[in-house]
């Protein structure tokens, strides 16, 4: 056929049959579907009722936890009972909130032991115990009211009785005030009298004791003044005695002549500034093995280590003086040094600093203090006054007066500065 036709005649029949089963059973499979579908809505909707009640039920639970802990207390978390296995039913939630079992066993065992009631499990034992109890405690109370009734009648019977005890009493205690008042006034008539004159006597004696302390304290001063004026003059004393030990006997030598010159008359002698030696010092020259005096020598120039003499009176001209012969002066001590004291003003340049260097450096010994040891005070000039206006005289101050009473020598700046050898200037 070489015509073309359109039209399921033209189709393979076998091919329509396939897909005529395909079809029946599409249709077939979609209406099983249909009613396992309308199953399972009947299913859920059975099963959503179900949950409704579930959830009713479980808020009438949880309202009922609540309301029980709110009543109940011991509110904590609740984690299902003890060895119970929830693993079947998955691991529930604890619930929160909720009254524990055994917190609300062990208030009720620890309430019942404070009631003093046996042990018991549950709030209704322990509460019919306690009531109990109390029922009794009630009865008590009620006979200890009938006891009281009686008691109350034999106190108002006895409070009579005090009643007329204290009546007659009181008129005893009434004599007995006046009598005891009557005594009490003589005798407090006879403490005032006998007050009076302790007090003129404690008065009297006040007096004596006070003019007693006041001679004691008077003695006391003139005894501390007293020893006070001894062990100054005992000081004093001991430092007399140490500057006395401190000087040459007549007889021994004081130096001797290191070089002579006869032609000129001139000799030098071991003895200078350091030991003291003053310009105008005149000592005998003498031999030194058989002590004869050979001439006079006077000191004209002094230096620091060594001094310059004149030779005079030489009693033989062909035994002139020499080295080694030895010299003597029984005034004089090469070993005296003296303890000084700088009292007053010191201006520049003769400055008590440059005073106390030369005196120190002639061998004595400057002090800061003034006491019984100081055996020589150079006084400068007077003293700045308190209100810084002038002057005020150095014999008007303490130091000047204790000076005085402990007898120590005394000499101006200017009476020594030749000794010293200081610079012309005033000490003013």
């Amino acid at each position: 056929m070489h015509t073309r036709e359109r039209g399921a005649a033209h189709v393979n029949i076998f091919f329509f049959l396939v897909m005529l089963v395909l079809f029946l059973g599409a249709l077939g499979f979609g209406y099983a579907m249909l009613g396992k579908n309308t199953e399972l809505s009947e299913a859920i909707k059975t099963a959503n009722v179900r949950v409704n009640d579930a959830n009713r039920q479980l808020l009438i639970y949880k309202h009922y936890v609540e309301d029980v802990t709110a009543e109940v207390g011991e509110g904590g978390t609740y984690a299902g009972r003890e060895g119970f296995d929830y693993s079947d039913y998955g691991q529930p939630d604890p619930l929160q909130n909720a009254a524990v079992p055994s917190r609300v066993r062990t208030s009720l065992t620890d309430f019942a032991r404070a009631c003093g009631v046996p042990e018991q499990r549950g709030l209704g034992a322990v509460f019919g115990l306690v009531t109990k109890a109390r029922e009794e405690l009630l009865a008590q109370i009620e006979n200890a009211k009938n006891v009281n009734t009686g008691v109350q009648a034999q106190v108002a019977e006895l409070n009579k009785s005090v009643g007329t005890i204290t009546k007659d009493s009181q008129a005893r205690e009434a004599n007995l005030s006046r009598d005891l008042g009557d005594r009490t006034t003589d005798f407090q008539n006879t403490i005032d009298a006998k007050d009076r004159l302790l007090a003129n006597q404690n008065a009297e004696y006040a007096t004596l004791r006070t003019r007693l302390s006041d001679q004691a304290a008077e003695h006391a001063k003139a005894v501390t003044a007293l020893r006070k004026e001894i062990e100054t003059l005992q000081a004093r004393a001991a430092a007399a005695a140490d500057k006395v030990k401190l000087i040459n006997p007549v007889q021994e030598k004081d130096g001797a002549v290191i070089e002579s010159s006869q032609a000129t008359g001139l000799a030098w002698i071991n003895l200078g500034r350091r030991d003291l030696l003053p310009v105008g010092t005149s000592f005998e020259v003498i031999k030194p093995i058989s002590g004869e005096v050979k001439a006079t020598a006077t000191v004209r120039r002094v230096e620091q280590t060594r001094a310059e003499v004149m030779i005079s009176n030489l009693k033989d001209r062909y035994d002139p003086v020499m080295a080694g012969d030895e010299v003597r002066n029984d005034l004089y001590s090469v070993g005296m040094r003296h303890n000084v004291y700088l009292m007053g003003r010191f201006s520049h340049p003769l400055t008590k600093p440059v005073v106390a260097a030369l005196l120190s450096d002639l061998g004595n010994t400057v002090v800061d203090k003034l006491g019984p040891g100081v055996d020589l005070i150079i006084v400068g000039g007077d003293l700045v006054n308190e209100e810084g206006s002038g002057f005020m005289p150095i014999a008007d101050s303490d130091e000047y007066k204790l000076a005085q009473n402990l007898r120590i020598e005394m000499a101006p700046l200017s009476k020594v500065r030749q000794f010293l050898k200081l610079p012309e200037a005033s000490s003013n």
